[in-house]
């Protein structure tokens, strides 16, 4: 199955919220964000058609918050998965956020660690991403929160000296 990776716009907003919708996700916060969604689609039926897709969210211009990874059941499967994650991460790099930071189940805690997260805890996480809408709407469910640092790629970088004659 061919599938494609690309930023969302908002005539996806509709089949973001219907895959979200049907994965039981929390939806606040999605529309004003759209242009922060990747959508992944899949040819189905001879039509392209958005099976899958990954949020977001940049708070104070230095954090980012992973929001709403969900795939279609049919199209899920790890290639897929580490090939959208590993995008996202790169995506995300680009924006210049510091940290990002995401919230999972416990099942999933392994891969993310696999993937250069580690787990944060509530004292560790910034005011702006823990009163974030998505992020407060999980606070009573058990979720663990989770960080990946990024360096900046601007220059120069702190500890190296200007490059002289």
């Amino acid at each position: 199955m061919a599938i494609n990776i690309r930023v969302a716009g908002s005539k996806d907003t509709e089949q973001i919220l219907a895959l979200l919708e049907g994965a039981n996700v929390r939806s606040g916060g999605v529309v004003e964000n759209i242009g922060q969604f990747l959508v992944v689609e899949a040819e189905e039926n001879g039509e392209l058609s958005t099976v899958g897709t990954v949020g977001l969210e940049i708070l104070e211009e230095k954090y980012g918050l992973m929001r709403s990874l969900v795939m279609k059941n049919q199209t899920w499967n790890a290639q897929v998965g580490v090939e959208l994650l590993q995008l996202f991460l790169a995506y995300a790099q680009t924006t210049g956020i510091e940290r990002l930071y995401l919230l999972t189940l416990s099942t999933a805690e392994p891969f993310f660690i696999h993937m250069g997260f580690s787990t944060a805890s509530k004292e560790e996480i910034p005011s702006a991403v823990a009163l974030s809408q998505h992020f407060s709407a999980y606070q009573s469910e058990q979720v663990i929160a989770m960080v990946r640092e990024y360096e900046s790629t601007s220059y120069p970088h702190s500890g190296v000296d200007s490059v002289g004659n």
